[in-house]
């Protein structure tokens, strides 16, 4: 049992997927940690300054990859600056590009 769960563990350090999977999970069963999720990413300026990801914007984005790490219990390979904006423009913004959503042709009724 326990040669099991270090397989699961070694897993979750190494695919990032998997440690998605992790962070979804963690968000989705506890509300405390959604609600801090969001305001972090409220933080994250919504539009970047040029090409390069500010330093305050760098900080909010290692804080927020620091806290997913704790919250998932493992190290976390890092939501990048990109991941962060889209996060942000999802659950701060509320806004979902239909137009990249697999299930827009399974819309049709």
């Amino acid at each position: 049992m326990e040669t099991s769960m270090n397989v699961t563990t070694s897993n979750l350090k190494h695919d990032p997927h998997a440690q998605l999977r992790a962070l979804y999970q963690s968000l989705l069963t506890r509300q405390d940690r959604f609600d801090e999720f969001k305001q972090l990413l409220a933080l994250y300026p919504s539009e970047p300054e040029g090409d390069d990801e500010s330093p305050e914007a760098a900080d909010v984005r290692v804080r927020l990859n620091q806290r997913i790490s704790e919250w998932i219990g493992m190290p976390f390979a890092g939501l990048s600056a990109t991941q962060v904006g889209l996060w942000r423009s999802i659950v701060v913004e509320e806004r979902i590009n239909i137009a990249l959503s697999p299930w827009k042709e399974s819309n049709a009724y």
